[in-house]
């Protein structure tokens, strides 16, 4: 299995970490970016979210940027902020990809932040939250990786970044992914197709069942 195991550093303020963050303005959330070390950094998407129901009380609000960092070169960044009793405060941040997409909020207090490396391999630099009592933590999107060996279909292996999905509104969280064999070319699969499923266990993603799809032959 050739899809790496990421060990990232990141800016976590999350529940249980520091919180001795200034408070922040965001009113040049839009064209200005905040709280980054990237030099020449441009906001490639910034917004709100309004999530004031019982299951997400705080609210949030993002930025991705794009610039310059001095150990990585041009890189993709995104930060997180979170408002609580009208101050804002940076949730988290991470700088470590070539691009970071849009959040993605799930109905039942899940946040998504989908993130790729460069290159062909297109890695997952994804991030995942889930909010709880105490506040916002991070899930482990890491360790399943090392454990899907024994649902994969013999002698199939998955080689580069999935494409996660946790927006169902049934609770289903998945990803999409295709297969190579051994003897494939890396930017060409021909083992087919899977869709992993997913739950989230001592905080956690952990694969409980893979559906295949066979690739079809002429």
């Amino acid at each position: 299995m050739k899809l790496p195991l990421l060990v990232v550093a990141t800016s976590l303020l999350l529940a249980g970490g520091p919180s001795a963050a200034a408070p922040l303005k965001l009113a040049e959330i839009a064209t200005t970016c905040l709280a980054s070390p990237l030099t020449d950094c441009t906001v490639q998407t910034a917004g709100f979210i309004n999530a004031d129901y019982a299951d997400l009380p705080s609210r949030l609000a993002w930025q991705t940027q794009a610039g310059i960092s001095a150990t990585d070169g041009s890189v993709g960044g995104f930060v997180l902020f979170q408002n609580i009793d009208g101050e804002w405060t940076v949730l988290d941040s991470a700088f470590d990809a070539a691009v970071f997409l849009l959040p993605r909020q799930a109905n039942w207090g899940l946040l998504h932040i989908p993130g790729y490396t460069a290159g062909t391999g297109s890695f997952n630099a994804d991030r995942l939250y889930q909010q709880g009592e105490t506040g916002w933590t991070a899930i482990d999107l890491d360790s399943w990786q090392s454990a899907i060996g024994p649902l994969l279909p013999k002698g199939l292996e998955i080689w580069k970044g999935v494409a996660y999905d946790f927006t169902s509104f049934y609770d289903d969280l998945n990803a999409h992914t295709a297969l190579w064999a051994s003897d494939d070319a890396n930017c060409c699969p021909t083992g087919g197709d899977a869709v992993i499923h997913f739950v989230i266990e001592d905080g956690a993603l952990v694969a409980t069942k893979l559906d295949y799809t066979a690739s079809r032959t002429e």
